[in-house]
């Protein structure tokens, strides 16, 4: 298993928002696992975290996973800070 670690600044709920509105979108995407979206509210910053079921998926899903990033933070008037590449190594529970 693969996964992409965004993070975001922006007003919170503009975040949730924006993210929400491309969710059908990503769970289209071949070879997606799951998805969480996290937000530090006083913070005015957010992370996403999506997994993939292997690195191919993660790499053939670039392209489409930077369009829906700009367009949910387009709606969002928020930023992109990063966007990293991890391989899950453990997962526990």
């Amino acid at each position: 298993m693969h996964a992409r670690v965004s993070t975001y600044e922006g007003e919170a709920d503009e975040l949730v928002k924006g993210f929400d509105s491309v969710t059908a979108a990503l769970e289209e995407v071949d070879g997606f696992g799951k998805a969480y979206f996290l937000i530090d509210r006083a913070g005015g910053r957010g992370m996403s975290i999506t997994l993939w079921e292997s690195e191919d998926a993660l790499n053939a899903s670039v392209e489409r996973a930077n369009q829906m990033r700009e367009e949910a933070t387009g709606k969002a008037g928020a930023s992109i800070e990063a966007v990293d590449h991890y391989e899950v190594a453990l997962t526990i529970g």
